[in-house]
């Protein structure tokens, strides 16, 4: 079992909120969508052949199925919000429109797959040769990849008592269910931001989709935020927790 991770950043990143339209709402973190779709860049794998395709390609689709991301973020969030004005197609007058940006995201992205795809990904980023150029979420915001490596001795472990600073999932909170999905401890100078996120995956070689809570550990004055979990029901089976050799933390994969 292997793990390849590198660092991704760049000057401003636009992950949307697909569930405000009124505005340019974004994220703290890229969904897991969003990620298969930088590394479908990174090997020459298009989320669609066309417009007049279905909207995801099978190429697309096989690599979601196959593949479990991670994330952890490595600095402090700031956003910048600006407005424009855009003419209305209704009445003959303007209308202001929100925009917002982060600034200066700094994420570890990790990628556990089959061995075939991360081989390719490894060879890519040694030769920093990429087929699509990696964005952050818009044309306009250009990715930097970089610190890539290959983690060993990666082994599975329970969520329980585990201590984490990436992003782990609620697979519960959004359902009907009276229930919490995951219990955490934390320290007072640990900051969590928490993010909706519409999550696709496949499951019996359907694609599905659910609203999942996102928990995201913000590092604050340069230390990681570092939570225990002392309760996590995977009921979706789309969450698994690894331990990596020379680390006390463990690392959340969905």
């Amino acid at each position: 079992m292997s793990i390849v991770s590198f660092d991704l950043e760049g000057d401003f990143a636009a992950f949307k909120d697909p569930s405000v339209t009124t505005n340019q709402t974004v994220t703290v973190i890229p969904s897991k969508s969003a990620l298969i779709g930088l590394l479908g860049a990174l090997l020459g794998i298009k989320r669609s052949n066309s417009i007049f395709d279905d909207m995801y390609s099978e190429g697309y689709l096989d690599l979601l199925k196959k593949t479990a991301v991670g994330i952890q973020v490595r600095n402090q969030v700031t956003k910048c919000t600006f407005f424009t004005n855009h003419r209305s197609l209704i009445e003959p007058k303007t209308k202001p429109f929100k925009t917002e940006l982060l600034v200066n995201p700094q994420y570890t992205v990790y990628i556990k797959s089959t061995d075939e795809v991360n081989q390719a990904l490894l060879d890519r980023l040694k030769d920093n040769r990429f087929v699509f150029s990696p964005m952050l979420g818009h044309a306009y915001c250009p990715a930097r990849i970089s610190q890539f490596r290959e983690l060993s001795g990666v082994k599975e472990v329970k969520p329980i008592k585990s201590l984490v600073s990436s992003v782990f999932l609620d697979e519960v909170s959004e359902s009907k269910s009276s229930t919490q999905g995951v219990i955490f401890e934390a320290g007072l100078s640990a900051k969590i931001i928490v993010e909706r996120h519409l999550h696709l995956y496949v499951m019996d070689n359907v694609l599905k989709r659910a609203v999942l809570r996102h928990y995201i550990p913000v590092p604050q004055n340069d230390e990681s935020s570092i939570l225990e979990i002392t309760h996590y029901d995977s009921r979706l089976s789309l969450t698994k927790f690894y331990s990596v050799e020379g680390s006390e933390q463990a690392l959340c994969l969905f």
